[in-house]
């Protein structure tokens, strides 16, 4: 498992390295016992695709594994921040945000954080039937382990997903809701593999997403992608149908929804919250997409 760290282990094409033992501050870690695993395997469901372990270590210092032999299980190491490497079948690689390193069943291979900017990762070991078409769907061979991640909030709260179900408990049915979200990340991991244009929509939604309550501008959003503002808006539009400040305010009035709908705040505390320092302004923005102003939408049966 990625939990546990060998010192000393090295590969033909490494020099000798020690890890560190103790683990992070912050890290999640479940391991399944392989006893229940063969029982899994045996399942129709987690016979196709069972989670055996799961983590989250945030900012892992001195995190390595080296498995001269490869792993029992495919390993699955999301990078959320800062960097590592990995060497599979002999050849290095670096892995960095946006990137996921799938290293296939028995394949030799080490891997550790950058020295200077280590890793943030969720990562998953998988085992069943159906692996190996997954790691095909997405693109992950033995010789390119390290594959994109263009949805990569997604596929965090995915491993994220799979770690709360095993710390429910380690019954079927949790194997198999925590087999629905690991099918669930490695479709998405797959889905990765489409357009750089598809790309680049997907990094603008991310960056609209963010911070809803603080002011931001097309020219901002350019900057951050690196495209002037006019291609950004061209080929924002074309994939949805919205402008980017469209797109923002969309995300907003559905944030503004949720408060209505589980809060008591007032609605000019509301405003503030998505955005809108003027509670007129921001009410006529909600009422022009819900042909209802705030106050009566809080009062409407839903659901």
């Amino acid at each position: 498992m990625d939990g546990e760290v060998h010192l000393d282990d090295t590969l033909t094409m490494t020099a000798p390295v020690r890890y560190k033992r103790e683990g992070f501050a912050g890290q999640k870690l479940r391991v399944v016992p392989r006893s229940i695993i063969r029982a899994a395997l045996e399942q129709p469901v987690t016979s196709q695709l069972v989670v055996t372990d799961c983590g989250y270590f945030p900012h892992a210092t001195s995190h390595g594994r080296v498995r001269p032999n490869g792993a029992g299980q495919t390993v699955v190491i999301i990078c959320e921040k800062g960097r590592g490497w990995a060497e599979v079948g002999g050849v290095r690689h670096t892995v960095g945000p946006r990137q996921a390193l799938v290293i296939p069943r028995r394949a030799p291979h080490a891997y550790g954080a950058d020295a200077d900017d280590p890793w943030t990762i969720w990562w998953l070991h998988l085992e069943g039937e159906q692996l190996p078409n997954l790691a095909q769907a997405c693109g992950a061979t033995a010789q390119r382990p390290v594959v994109p991640v263009h949805a990569p909030t997604l596929c965090i709260s995915l491993v994220g997903e799979t770690i709360d179900h095993l710390e429910r408990d380690e019954t079927l049915p949790s194997l198999r809701a925590a087999s629905g979200a690991a099918w669930h990340l490695m479709t998405t991991l797959a889905d990765s593999r489409g357009s750089a244009k598809d790309a680049t929509v997907e990094r603008i939604k991310e960056c609209l997403a963010e911070d809803l309550e603080q002011p931001m501008s097309v020219d901002d959003l350019a900057a951050r992608i690196s495209l002037s503002a006019s291609h950004l808006t061209a080929v924002f539009k074309g994939s949805t149908g919205h402008s980017p400040m469209q797109y923002r305010t969309l995300l907003r009035m559905q944030r503004a929804r949720v408060l209505l709908d589980t809060s008591d705040r007032p609605i000019a505390v509301i405003a503030r919250e998505v955005g809108y320092e003027d509670v007129a302004y921001f009410s006529r923005r909600f009422s022009e997409l819900h042909e209802l102003s705030p106050r009566a939408y809080r009062k409407t049966g839903k659901g």
